[in-house]
């Protein structure tokens, strides 16, 4: 099932091209807010939702979809942290998080020759930053997660 900018012409709308490309930067901010790959999937799920949810004229008076996208994406996520469903819910003992299935993009450089190295790396760098996010109110987690991860201004993060 896809949309057509035109009957017929076998191509994409462009902004079905445009919000269908914001996808893996969504599933990676959620993942990155919330830990569970299950969450930040449902995340995804619920910010197209919303997108689909309003008007074609609602949807053409957004500059930047994929500014709009992210946006809602965070602030769900803002809402799941800070549900009762989440304060209730403490896990006892250290917390792991999921794996992702593709990791390709997080292993874009090399430590030495030694690839025992470079997991030996990647597990701490990944365990220091989920300790960070642990320590941080929602609010502080996404906005750091907005400005340090994906470098959006402080100025837009604030709206």
């Amino acid at each position: 099932m896809s949309t057509r900018s035109e009957p017929g012409d076998g191509r994409l709308g462009p902004s079905l091209s445009a919000i269908m490309s914001e996808r893996r930067q969504l599933i990676n901010l959620a993942y990155r807010l919330l830990g569970s790959l299950a969450d930040a999937e449902d995340v995804v799920q619920e910010t197209y939702a919303r997108w689909y949810a309003m008007s074609p004229a609602q949807q053409e008076g957004i500059e930047s979809p994929g500014a709009w996208l992210t946006r809602v994406a965070g602030r769900i996520c803002l809402d799941l942290l800070g549900s009762a469903r989440a304060r209730r819910e403490r896990y006892v003992g250290e917390w792991i998080p999921e794996p992702l299935p593709d990791r390709t993009e997080w292993n874009r450089g090399s430590i030495g020759t030694d690839p025992a190295d470079r997991v030996t790396l990647d597990e701490s760098v990944n365990m220091a930053f989920l300790v960070v996010l642990e320590s941080m109110t929602p609010a502080e987690r996404v906005a750091f997660i907005l400005h340090d991860v994906f470098r959006y201004p402080f100025a837009e993060v604030a709206e």
